[in-house]
């Protein structure tokens, strides 16, 4: 093939090797190199110039290339539409209200549900499922192919709810806690909580609406377990049993607020019991009172009346811990139980500024109450 250098092309006489402007063969001309080309002067004149086998080769390479970066980003893009492994196992996963896609796609190639999240995001706009895709709790495998799994997420999650206990509450307490429309009442799941009184470690859950009030149980049971152990590890007070330590952790719930504080009340607690001295913790009259009167709202300041009322739970007539859990208290009071402050203090008392104060002797107690009480 033959370019002229100074007029336009004409392509038919140049696909002939004809000079473009007399017609002649261009075989008839002059043929020279010039700078690694080709060049060929008509006997008119023109001069033409032969592309040489590198720039033919050359052109190749710019139509291939393409091709070939075309072909792999399909190739890419088809893998990365397959499913990431063959694993059955249904695992959830949520997508928040107003979450974006771009969110959602990073969280979905985390957790593994997908081989790549720019490839999803792709789809998802190609397909225009973008705007369909919902919040939610979902069951999804890691066995699902990419269209699969992201119809799924179209068609709506569970109606999951949210449990939240709050730390140092009665099982009691729990009865509105429930959403309407589930297969039983609140009330239902306090008859059959009430004995784990205690052990219903507060947190949030998100609980599946088909859930069964087992099913609940063994969720809460499990973190239970775990957060217990963790606030167990080096823990420096080893003499106590689990229930015991359960037992003072929910005695501190409802006595103290910070971390800090609520390890010194431990320290004195267990001060106490050394030397056998009733605890006389008003928190455990309240427990007593409520328990017998089932009111509609809970741990309302004592009256000296209410410290008479017969229970091995008033902790004003017996010596030692109550039989058990007072309440449920959350991580920061069951590890202040296994992790007291040591001191010499008997005495303790909130004063009307939010401030704990300690006492060793029963005069300098009173003096504190005078102080900060009154």
């Amino acid at each position: 093939m033959f370019k002229k250098l100074i007029y336009p092309m004409q392509a038919w006489l140049l696909s002939q090797k004809r000079c473009v402007g007399c017609g002649d063969e261009l075989s008839k001309g002059q043929s020279k190199v010039v700078r690694g080309q080709e060049t060929v002067t008509c006997r008119c004149g023109r001069i033409f110039i032969h592309d040489s086998k590198k720039n033919t080769y050359r052109r190749a390479l710019f139509l291939i290339i393409p091709l070939f970066l075309v072909v792999v980003l399909a190739v890419f893009y088809y893998v990365s539409l397959l499913a990431p492994n063959t694993d059955t196992a249904k695992k959830t996963f949520v997508i928040n209200q107003g979450e974006s896609l771009t969110i959602i796609a990073t969280r979905l190639e985390k957790s593994h549900f997908i081989r790549n999240r720019y490839v999803f995001i792709i789809y998802c706009r190609i397909t225009g499922l973008n705007q369909k895709i919902k919040a939610g709790t979902f069951y999804l495998t890691t066995a699902d192919k990419l269209p699969d799994l992201t119809l799924k997420l179209t068609k709506g999650g569970s109606t999951d709810y949210w449990l939240k206990i709050i730390d140092g509450t009665r099982v009691e307490e729990l009865a509105n806690s429930f959403p309407d429309g589930l297969f039983f009442t609140g009330q239902d799941f306090v008859a059959k909580a009430k004995k784990l009184q205690g052990y219903i470690f507060p947190d949030s859950y998100l609980v599946p609406k088909y859930f069964t009030i087992d099913q609940i149980l063994d969720t809460i049971k499990s973190n239970f377990d775990a957060k217990f152990a963790e606030a167990k590890i080096n823990a420096t007070n080893t003499k106590m049993t689990d229930k015991e330590i359960l037992t003072l952790a929910s005695i501190i719930e409802r006595e103290a607020r910070t971390l800090k504080v609520k390890q010194g009340v431990a320290g004195v607690l267990i001060n106490r019991l050394d030397i056998k001295m009733p605890l006389q913790s008003d928190v455990t009259i309240q427990y007593v009172r409520d328990s017998k009167t089932n009111p509609t709202s809970y741990w309302k300041d004592i009256n000296s009346s209410d410290i008479s009322i017969f229970s091995p739970y008033n902790t004003y007539k017996n010596v030692g811990l109550p039989p058990g859990p007072i309440c449920n208290p959350g991580y920061n009071s069951i590890y202040a139980a296994f992790h007291p402050t040591e001191s010499d203090y008997l005495f303790y008392l909130t004063g009307n500024d939010g401030v704990m104060y300690y006492a060793k002797t029963l005069s300098e107690h009173s003096a504190n109450i005078v102080k900060y009480l009154k």
